[in-house]
């Protein structure tokens, strides 16, 4: 039955406008959990020179927070600039990238419709709607002076504010080519070129990615992303629900809460999946229950992309049943860097929870698990924490978040970030682990066991 009037084409339409599980978000109106991001980078980019860098862990909205920061400063009179790295690009390919979507997207293109050329630098021809090669742009650019130069012709003719968001900057595979880029801000900044480039990354800090350059570095605003807060969360999923005007339980919005473990790409998923459950449903549907939460949980868990789903499976797949309990038990409680007692109290909770005649290993083989998880062939879902013997958090944290929702999807409601004060600042328990907590609302109760 149709679900509030819409049939499938206008309901597919309407929630691709309004759930973002494959896209990044470019409007304010859908980014939820990032106005102190946002408000920081608005107020960056007044300054002259002043660039933005976002990095964090994989998964948190970087992205999303690039893009709609980008919109947000570009002027009307032509979009924001997105180019994306990747493993074979070059200091050159990006520039040479950057240069040709400006071009093939700024106003030029309307004031040349009469002309053959609509620019030219160097002998390079960019006709009207039609690209130059970036090859030959690269063979051009010979030094970090001549890609300035490119570049602040190029901010003359896209816009009156214009702005460039490489994306994905991490993939970029050779860090002397990253590097170079530390030194592109600090001569843009020096000849007063009105181009901005925000960057997002995966990395733990600015060194690892931009290396040694510190006197570049005061010309960036950096921007370490975390887990999404519990508001956050909360809002996305009612924001979905409210525009199909239906209504949905605390209970079922503060489970999706939980089960994504702050990762919006979590959030959003688990959303669309469930909103696709009560759009199939037989019946008349005014409220989101419990069931399309769950059957949108499980078609989520199965939509999940083979990069995070490989390091379970290498992990449970084809071994015995203990391996996925204790798996599920590592990823449990409001501790994201975990020793094997605490663990251990999990694991035996995961037990009960799952069978009728409890009977858990002893902490003893229960340790000896774990420990495997760090090899290779399992997964090498683990790594122990640096000078803190019988300690382990995830290696890749955006995994934590799919195995609490393997363990929710299969009955076992696991517990997290538990109640704490509303302004708490949180620190890293460890630079090698890089984890961060985050603040459950202090009027919602979470926990383990049902009660």
């Amino acid at each position: 039955m149709a679900l509030n009037g819409f049939n499938k084409d206008e309901f597919g339409t309407r929630l691709n406008e309004v759930v973002f599980s494959t896209r990044p978000i470019r409007s304010v109106e859908h980014l939820k959990g990032r106005d102190n991001e946002l408000e920081r980078i608005e107020r960056a980019l007044f300054q002259d020179g002043r660039h933005i860098f976002i990095y964090g862990d994989r998964g948190v909205g970087k992205s999303s927070l690039g893009a709609t920061a980008a919109f947000l400063y570009q002027s009307s009179d032509a979009s924001p600039i997105f180019v994306a790295g990747s493993v074979d690009d070059t200091f050159k390919t990006i520039i040479a990238n950057i240069a040709n979507k400006a071009l093939s997207r700024s106003r030029i293109s309307k004031s040349v419709e009469k002309s053959e050329v609509g620019f030219e630098w160097r002998g390079i021809k960019w006709l009207y709607s039609k690209e130059a090669s970036v090859l030959d742009i690269s063979t051009q650019i010979q030094s970090i002076s001549d890609a300035t130069d490119l570049l602040t012709q190029v901010a003359e003719r896209h816009s009156i504010k214009p702005i460039v968001v490489i994306d994905e900057f991490d993939t970029i595979s050779n860090v002397e080519e990253r590097n170079k880029f530390a030194s592109l801000l600090k001569q843009l900044g020096d000849q007063s070129v009105p181009l901005k480039f925000i960057f997002t990354a995966i990395g733990k800090t600015l060194d690892e990615l931009l290396g040694a350059h510190q006197s570049a570095f005061r010309q960036l605003e950096t921007i370490e992303l975390f887990r999404l807060s519990w508001e956050g969360r909360y809002e996305i999923v009612h924001k979905a629900i409210e525009s199909f005007d239906l209504s949905i339980s605390d209970h079922i919005v503060w489970r999706i809460a939980m089960v994504s473990d702050g990762f919006p790409y979590y959030v959003q998923l688990m959303t669309e999946k469930m909103l696709w459950e009560a759009f199939s449903d037989d019946n008349i549907v005014e409220e989101i229950e419990n069931q399309h939460f769950q059957l949108g949980l499980r078609k989520a868990v199965e939509g999940i992309t083979a990069e995070l789903k490989r390091p379970y499976e290498q992990a449970v797949l084809h071994r015995e049943e203990e391996y996925e309990n204790v798996v599920w038990a590592t990823a449990d409680g409001e501790d994201l860097c975990r020793n094997l007692t605490a663990m251990y109290e999990s694991y035996k909770v995961v037990i009960r929870k799952r069978y009728t005649s409890p009977s858990p290993q002893s902490q003893t083989k229960f340790s000896d698990y774990v420990r495997r998880l760090k090899q290779e062939k399992f997964g090498a879902i683990l790594d122990s924490l640096e000078g803190r013997v019988g300690w382990y958090f995830y290696k890749e944290k955006m995994l934590r978040g799919y195995v609490r929702m393997q363990a929710e999807a299969s009955g076992v409601e696991l517990s997290g970030e538990k109640e704490a004060p509303r302004q708490k600042m949180h620190v890293a328990a460890n630079q090698k682990a890089g984890y961060h907590g985050s603040t459950v609302p202090s009027s919602v109760r979470l926990g383990g066991d049902k009660k």
